[in-house]
């Protein structure tokens, strides 16, 4: 009886037609909005996920917000001395045992400034085992050579850089680190260009080199391990009890004009740089540092989400202790990736006040539509109709208006977003590409967009049925059949 009668009323007023309109337009504004942002969020994900931050990254706990660029900590952040991620072992045998990731690589980060025979400038340093970062960044393309071998030098360099530094796969490119009065000096063989899936400016600020040398710039230990604290009693190896000449080191020393060394004509020609570590034939005289590393980046087995396997990480590494944590991509891009973010809210912003005003003017209808039946009401509860009873009507009517109306924006909401997307929209200018993290424009309605927009017509619902009822029903049967409102 109430569906059959709430049917009639709405097919017999028109401005229930003018209510599903309404709502369908709103509706479906919303649900092709959130489609883009989902969609953009997805492809700037993807372009740094699979780029160089990894789904899961893995940081040294502290007080500053770091990132694969160092300290990002706003206003004062800069590339501080970052910590290590320790202990490097116990975490490699748990990351290694664990399903849920695919592969991992450590990284240390440092400032150099790079120079070739042309031109130079100050650039990120990103030391890594080459051929395993590779490996694991599935958006990363060789355009010519190849990732060196652990324990080879080298260095892999995106192609908008090469061309700006003008260097080919053979040339040898020199880094500088500044430290106090002093500087180190290394240089490495370019053995690869790159270039990345999607074109980003962030991928030209920084060069991949192998670990030896990027340690070597830094200064950072081969070893791996936990700090050890000293007491401040035993940080003086010589103490005033010991009665020794200092000078008297030097008793024995002379000057000489020069050191001659005879080699044998049998003997191996592979002679050791003091400078950088390596041979003469180009390979390092260590093996591979196996445990200084300031970042872990992970990459998790397809079909896992990545904030599930950040909060089980996290779990075991407080339970043991540990002084690490896993954080999201975002974390690790840092303040490159932050104003995209803060973009996107801010269209976000936008689009939702478009869309509360839209709904003022919808719930204001919704209200008039309520309240112009008060004399309808009042002559239902003069013969016999209860407050109940009208409430289930003006319930049952506007949740039909409001479902109708998002029922029909959704679809015409999804039609619109493949519509939108089979128009194959490009992008030339390099701030829209990073926003959206493609070169094109794809749009796609989520099972969550979904969700969305069924919550919507809900709460549309219920504000267009509780505060129009309540007033309505405030007024007694007498005074509603004379027209009061």
């Amino acid at each position: 009886m109430l569906l059959k009668l709430a049917f009639r009323n709405i097919f017999t007023r028109k401005s229930s037609y003018v209510i599903i309109l309404f709502i369908t337009f709103a509706v479906m504004l919303f649900c092709v909005a959130n489609a883009v942002f989902d969609s953009t969020e997805q492809g700037v994900e993807s372009c740094f996920t699979s780029g160089f931050t990894g789904d899961v990254f893995i940081r040294p706990t502290g007080n500053s917000q770091v990132s694969l660029f160092g300290d990002d900590t706003p206003v004062t952040g800069e590339l501080s001395r970052l910590e290590c991620v320790v202990p490097y072992a116990d975490i490699v045998s748990y990351l290694s045992e664990n399903n849920l990731v695919k592969g991992f690589t450590g990284q240390v980060t440092c400032t150099a400034y790079m120079q070739s025979d042309y031109t130079s400038g100050p650039l990120y340093i990103f030391g890594v085992n080459l051929s395993e970062y590779a490996d694991l960044m599935p958006s990363l393309r060789f355009v010519e050579g190849d990732a060196a071998l652990p324990g080879e030098k080298g260095m892999l360099i995106c192609a908008d850089l090469a061309e700006q530094f003008s260097v080919s796969v053979g040339d040898t490119l020199q880094f500088t680190v500044k430290e106090g009065p002093s500087a180190r000096i290394r240089a490495a063989p370019v053995t690869g260009i790159i270039e990345y899936e999607t074109p980003n400016d962030i991928f030209s600020r920084f060069v991949l080199v192998d670990t030896d040398t990027a340690h070597s710039l830094i200064g950072m230990s081969n070893a791996a391990g936990t700090p050890v604290d000293i007491a401040e009693e035993d940080e003086n190896l010589f103490t005033d009890e010991l009665d020794f000449d200092f000078d008297s080191l030097f008793d024995d020393a002379f000057d000489t004009e020069a050191v001659w060394v005879d080699i044998a004509d049998d003997a191996d020609e592979t002679s050791v740089d003091d400078a950088t570590g390596s041979l003469s034939d180009g390979t390092l005289s260590a093996e591979p540092v196996t445990g200084s590393w300031n970042f872990l980046m992970v990459r998790l087995n397809e079909g896992f989400s990545s904030k599930k396997a950040i909060r089980k990480l996290n779990r075991t590494f407080r339970k043991n202790g540990w002084p690490v944590e896993a954080v999201t991509w975002r974390h690790a891009a840092g303040s490159t990736a932050m104003y995209l973010y803060w973009m996107r809210l801010i269209f976000n912003i936008g689009i939702i006040i478009v869309l509360a005003a839209g709904f003022i003017i919808i719930n204001n209808t919704l209200v008039i539509s309520v309240l112009d039946r008060t004399r309808e009401f009042g002559t239902m509860r003069a013969v016999g109709a209860g407050k109940r009873y009208i409430s289930l009507q003006c319930m049952i009517e506007t949740f039909m208006l409001t479902i109708s109306g998002g029922i029909l924006g959704t679809v015409l909401g999804i039609w619109f977003a493949s519509y939108i997307t089979k128009l194959h929209i490009t992008f030339t200018n390099s701030f829209l590409i990073q926003l959206f993290g493609s070169e094109a424009l794809s749009v796609t309605v989520t099972p969550h967009n979904l969700l969305t927009m069924a919550g919507i017509s809900v709460l549309l619902g219920l504000v267009g049925w509780i505060y129009p009822v309540l007033t309505a029903l405030r007024v007694t049967p007498v005074k509603a059949m004379s027209g009061s409102k």
